[in-house]
This record gives structure tokens, C-alpha cells and sequence, in this order.
């Protein structure tokens, strides 16, 4: 393999590594989100 072909390799690798991890910060922002919102439930409900 070329240099060429292998540096399009890796590039096509590291943008699906770049997509793959936006998607995690967005699950893990919605997860934030959806534990505030049972925290302050549970804080609520025990007051």
C-alpha cells in the first residue's frame, strides 16, 4: 500500500472517530439532562 492510500485510510478512520464521538457527547449531554431532571424529582418528592 502506498503512502498516498494509507494517509486516505487514516483520514477516513479519524472522521469516522470525530463522528463517533460527537454522538457519545450527545448521549452523555441527553444523559445529564435526564439525570437532572431524577435528581430533582427525587428532590422534590422528598421534601
Amino acid at each position: 500500500m502506498d503512502e498516498s492510500k494509507r494517509i486516505a485510510a487514516l483520514e477516513e478512520e479519524n472522521q469516522r472517530l470525530k463522528a463517533d464521538n460527537d454522538k457519545l457527547l450527545e448521549i452523555v449531554a441527553q444523559m445529564r439532562v435526564t439525570l437532572n431532571r431524577l435528581v430533582f424529582r427525587y428532590i422534590t418528592d422528598e421534601s
